[in-house]
């Protein structure tokens, strides 16, 4: 009743890998923490032999690019659909930041870029 259980996705291959094994854990909450996002991932709203949220408990997703000095580039589309699968969903979804890169894909440093995602920052806690 009081775990909280999460998995690292990075790409559309790790979520196939690593998304099944985390929903068969029995947790009160169950995440993905997309970071650092190195490319594109459908999470819901389809069906697959392999997995698909449809009626599936995942409560939070929080997000975010690559730190450091070998930071690999994000791209803005990338969090921007993440973020309003989560909405469609009514999952929770939580920006932590752009990393080393600008939403244009410019290495600015960490805290430079923000976290800034579409206008507002997204902070949005599981219920």
């Amino acid at each position: 009743d009081n775990l909280w259980v999460g998995t690292t996705v990075e790409n559309q291959k790790y979520a196939d890998e690593r998304i099944p094994e985390l929903l068969k854990i029995d947790a009160k909450v169950r995440f993905l923490s997309c970071e650092p996002l190195l490319g594109p991932v459908k999470l819901f709203g389809f069906n697959s032999p392999t997995w698909g949220f449809i009626g599936t408990p995942i409560h939070w997703v929080i997000a975010g690019g690559e730190s450091g000095s070998k930071a690999r580039p994000t791209r803005p589309d990338w969090f921007s659909w993440l973020r309003d699968q989560c909405k469609a969903a009514g999952v929770a979804f939580h920006f932590k930041q752009w990393g080393e890169t600008s939403a244009d894909g410019v290495r600015i440093g960490k805290k430079t870029a923000g976290r800034i995602l579409d206008g507002r920052t997204w902070d949005d806690l599981p219920g």
